[in-house]
């Protein structure tokens, strides 16, 4: 066995913005914690942004702040 056997890859997939996230995005968002990182929740329950990782939460707010989201509930 070598010591690239035992390396994993890691790997992260993002969805681009759409023109139809600001739409949905509303004033209201809820950030919510999941298992890889964290997510912004909309009023119907879609999910319109996830953060991965540690950075997660941040780039949760980053996005709510960018799209001039009013109010974030946690």
């Amino acid at each position: 066995m070598t010591a690239l056997a035992h390396n994993l890859l890691a790997v992260e997939v993002r969805r681009q913005s759409r023109a139809g996230d600001r739409a949905r995005a509303g004033t209201q968002l809820r950030l919510r914690p999941t298992g890889d990182g964290w997510s912004l929740i909309d009023t119907d329950g879609a999910v319109v942004f996830r953060g991965f990782g540690l950075r997660g939460r941040r780039e949760c707010l980053e996005f709510a702040r960018g799209r001039g989201v009013l109010a974030v509930f946690s």
